[in-house]
């Protein structure tokens, strides 16, 4: 559809294959010709009007497909119509929340989704039917499913080798280990998010699993199949989550330990000179009578107990091993 920037309209062949639409092809579509899925991006300008003038949905659909959520959201319209709004993960921080979220309303001959073009599932799925091995029709929600598990599942791979490495770091105390804490926590971050998403993921699997819709319910066994795939890699990001939070509580304990060690040498420090810092202040007094005034050497002198009692104390503190 050239005349919206990021979108596009497949017909799908029911081989794994697809071929586009244009803008007025779709508008002439009928359910015997195939499979139709309209996909078009969140930042379409005058998105509310697209959905009503040139795909004509009618209120009950277009109010789901721009509504807001945090969370898995499904809603069953008409028995037959399935709309889905599910939080994707947020890659880049500075972007609004609408525009991390797939949503898509589905039928047994139709599907529109709403959600970035850029994302995963949008692009794998798109790049599966160009080779013809993508949906066959009404099992592009499981199409959706199966690609962001197999992301989920790669990134986790790529949060696990990285935790390896700050954990061989760490374990060397190597030069650049300094960075660890940074690093270790930007992960944490990263694996909240992804494990967030994965769960999400499988409570759509599961709550879309439960509906009574009829083109739903014969794919029963493969959205089996998907929720416990879900589950297993859940059980491996809580494995690499657990992990992170081991190499944190090592992490903090090594910078408790080394702020301790800080601590305690000044107060020894301190413990050694205040006795020296006392008696300077007390001959420091701007009044008359201090002892030695008049004789020249009574400065050496002082320096020499000094340098004596400093020595004393310090051998009074290694016979009591506080040093």
């Amino acid at each position: 559809m050239d005349a919206f920037e990021n979108a596009f309209a497949l017909l799908l062949d029911g081989r794994g294959g697809a071929r586009s639409l244009t803008v007025e092809e779709t508008r002439s579509w009928r359910a015997s010709d195939g499979m139709l899925w309209v996909h078009l991006p969140p930042d379409l300008p005058d998105l509310p009007r697209v959905l009503e003038a040139v795909f004509r949905l009618p209120p009950r659909v277009r109010e789901p497909l721009l509504a807001d959520t945090g969370r898995v959201r499904i809603e069953v319209l008409n028995e037959d119509e399935l709309v889905l709004l599910l939080l994707h993960p947020d890659l880049a921080p500075t972007d609004a929340a609408s525009a991390r979220q797939l949503r898509a309303w589905m039928t047994a001959d139709r599907c529109v989704t709403v959600a970035p073009s850029g994302q995963h599932a949008i692009v794998a799925v798109r790049e599966q039917l160009a080779h013809g091995r993508g949906p066959r029709g009404t099992d592009l929600f499981g199409a959706f499913a199966t690609t962001a598990l197999s992301a989920a599942a790669l990134r986790i791979t790529e949060l696990d080798d990285t935790l390896s490495g700050l954990e061989t770091r760490f374990e060397e105390r190597r030069e650049d280990s300094v960075d660890v804490p940074q690093e270790l926590r930007r992960l944490r971050r990263s694996l909240v998010e992804q494990r967030r998403f994965v769960s999400l993921v499988r409570d759509a699997i599961l709550r879309v699993s439960l509906l009574t819709v009829e083109w739903v319910r014969a794919q029963e066994l493969e959205l089996r199949q998907m929720a416990e795939r879900a589950s297993s890699v859940l059980k491996e990001m809580d494995a690499v989550v657990e992990r992170a939070r081991i190499l944190h509580e090592d992490v903090k304990a090594r910078l408790d330990a080394r702020s301790q060690r800080i601590l305690y040498m000044l107060t020894i420090i301190s413990g050694v000179f205040l006795p020296l810092s006392f008696i300077t202040g007390l001959l420091g007094v701007n009044l008359g009578g201090i002892p030695g005034a008049q004789w020249r050497g009574s400065f050496l002198l002082l320096v020499l107990v000094l340098i004596a009692l400093a020595a004393a104390e310090w051998r009074a503190l290694r016979r009591r091993e506080l040093v």
